[in-house]
């Protein structure tokens, strides 16, 4: 476990920028930001980089913490980051242009691509790319814990789910599933004849000038300014995730990119110049749950498009506003839940265009041991989260009266901002953690 003294002063290690041209406007963005996330940094809620196009120019690509604690490395404007499930943007989009060059339909069967696959007859393109195709999801399955730390090919991937029963008649209903981008992923390659990452490098990748950006399914590879993945451990402190092997994310979650190199792709795909108009249109018309990649929604009453995911060590944030094509990419090394969470990226946003909110104080609360009393009734806190960490050999918080608190690994998360909690039913010696 890091020590804490050492750990805070690596939290507030200077950031890092590319060498944009900075004007009056720039600098005051970049200070906005920075207040606004600092609190965050400091308390290793947040660490990776924040992209801010504005204007028709990139304003803003920052690094914040670290890239490496171990190492002590700090987060550059050029690390790199998994992205987790923005890579189903990249994915639909490969599909995308295979329809343009006429090597499929959207309107095709599964098994035109791949004979003989279970139920391939009822499944169509379209219903994997919307998660409308009844796929269970891999990832919630009893074996998963054992199989997600293996390496896989993509058949073998595939071959996973493709035997269970669907979960409900294609194109009835829409559920979200990693395992319809894996098979996408499958067909793909089929189609194409080549591997899922040659065909992104040789259609997308080189075209659009994405140099670092890869596919880290293949364990063995070096990545160079690679980030290593974190996650909290207590109050401040960070540890190692769970192991996983990114070949089991294989077109759902597996990519590997810069900030930068991310924001060139969103540019090229809503600019057009990656998509025909068709298909862009295909992306932008209305959907459900991660149609082609992209959920959308609305921001301060304007339009954006949404990607994100969040595997392992890693969280990932893209938003692109449709009117004036304003983006903004949060790229983090932590599974702390702050890199998805709606009030730090609001935060983030309101930060890009006007007044950015008060930074929240992020410090722990102590309370006595046996009795969390004086915090019974309604609590509120910054995050949507609140986490208490009891001190070696104290006794483990338990399910208050009012509330209820969710053990998700190493934190308790408490849903909602506002919940009813009777204090008295928090016993140990335990410090309640907004974060």
């Amino acid at each position: 476990m890091v020590h804490l003294s050492l750990l805070l002063a690596l939290s507030v290690a200077p950031a890092t920028s590319t060498a944009i041209t900075q004007d009056s406007a720039a600098r005051r963005l970049e200070q906005r930001i920075d207040r606004f996330v600092q609190p965050y940094v400091a308390s290793n809620n947040f660490t990776g980089v924040i992209l801010v196009r504005h204007q028709g120019r990139v304003k803003l690509n920052k690094g914040y913490g670290m890239a490496n604690y171990e190492l002590g490395v700090i987060n550059a404007a050029w690390t790199l980051f998994h992205i987790a499930s923005v890579t189903k943007a990249f994915t639909a989009a490969a599909v995308l242009l295979l329809e343009e060059r006429g090597k499929l339909g959207l309107d095709d069967s599964v098994s035109r691509h791949l004979p003989g696959y279970p139920n391939g007859n009822r499944i169509r393109i379209e219903h994997l790319l919307k998660h409308t195709a009844g796929v269970p999801n891999l990832g919630s399955g009893p074996d998963w814990a054992r199989e997600e730390r293996l390496p896989h090919t993509t058949e073998e991937l595939v071959g996973l789910f493709k035997d269970l029963p669907l979960d409900f008649e294609p194109g009835s209903e829409t559920r979200y599933s990693n395992s319809n981008y894996n098979l996408l992923t499958l067909i793909i390659e089929k189609v194409s004849g080549q591997s899922y990452e040659s065909f992104l490098r040789k259609n997308i990748w080189t075209p659009l000038g994405l140099r670092s950006t890869t596919d880290g399914s293949d364990m063995t590879r070096l990545v160079p300014n690679r980030a290593t993945g974190v996650e909290p451990a207590g109050i401040r402190d960070v540890r190692l995730p769970r192991f996983i092997d990114w070949s089991s994310r294989r077109g759902s979650g597996s990519l590997v990119t810069t900030a930068l190199e991310l924001d060139r792709f969103v540019e090229a795909l809503y600019g057009g110049k990656l998509l025909q108009p068709g298909s862009l249109a295909k992306i932008l018309a209305p959907g459900e749950s991660f149609a082609y990649g992209w959920a959308r929604g609305e921001r301060f009453g304007r339009k954006v498009m949404r990607s994100a995911g969040r595997s392992p060590g890693y969280n990932a944030s893209v938003e692109r506003y449709q009117d004036d094509g304003t983006t903004v990419i949060v790229l983090t090394n932590s599974y702390s839940p702050v890199g998805q969470d709606s009030v730090f990226l609001a935060g983030i946003h309101a930060a890009v265009l006007g007044p950015a909110p008060e930074p929240p104080a992020l410090l722990p609360v102590a309370v006595r041991q046996g009795s969390l009393t004086e915090l019974a009734g309604q609590v509120s806190d910054a995050a949507g989260l609140l986490r208490p960490q009891c001190h070696p050999g104290a006794d483990r918080p338990r399910e208050p009266a009012g509330g209820r608190l969710v053990q998700r690994g190493p934190q308790y998360d408490l849903p909602g901002r506002t919940r009813a909690v009777s204090g008295s039913e928090l016993l140990g010696g335990c410090e309640l953690y907004p974060g």
